[in-house]
């Protein structure tokens, strides 16, 4: 008889639909703050930043708004998500901001979208305003 009672399962364990629904109420509540700490990040661009339009060539030569320029070594790009991105992984011509070293070469770069890239202009043309009126 004791055999038998050894065998037999536990009477306190959830039934199995109870059990998922609690996993999942779990996740689910666990996406949410992370969901809505991504909506509310914003990207950390420079005041001191500049903008405009960058085609990498090879490395370190790259084209700003059809001028040659140089990428300093350990150039960081930075995409929409604020992941590094290597040199040779960008084709084409991209909207950036960018910030310079001590010897005017490009150090950090921000692939940036249509909204940000108004917005730093528009806070680039602010801030000469307010240097023209000084």
């Amino acid at each position: 008889m004791t055999a038998n009672r050894a065998r037999s399962r536990p009477t306190h364990r959830p039934p199995r639909r109870t059990a998922l629904l609690r996993a999942g109420a779990v996740f689910a509540a666990a996406l949410v703050p992370g969901a809505m700490a991504r909506a509310q990040r914003t990207r950390a661009v420079p005041e001191t930043a500049e903008i405009g339009r960058l085609s990498i060539l090879v490395f370190p030569d790259a084209m700003l708004d059809g001028r040659p320029v140089r990428l300093g070594p350990g150039t960081r790009i930075y995409d929409a998500q604020s992941m590094i991105k290597p040199p040779g992984s960008l084709n084409g011509e991209h909207r950036v901001a960018f910030v310079r070293g001590a010897m005017n070469e490009i150090n950090q770069i921000w692939l940036v979208t249509d909204a940000e890239y108004r917005a730093i202009a528009n806070r680039i043309a602010a801030a000469r305003r307010a240097g023209a009126q000084r």
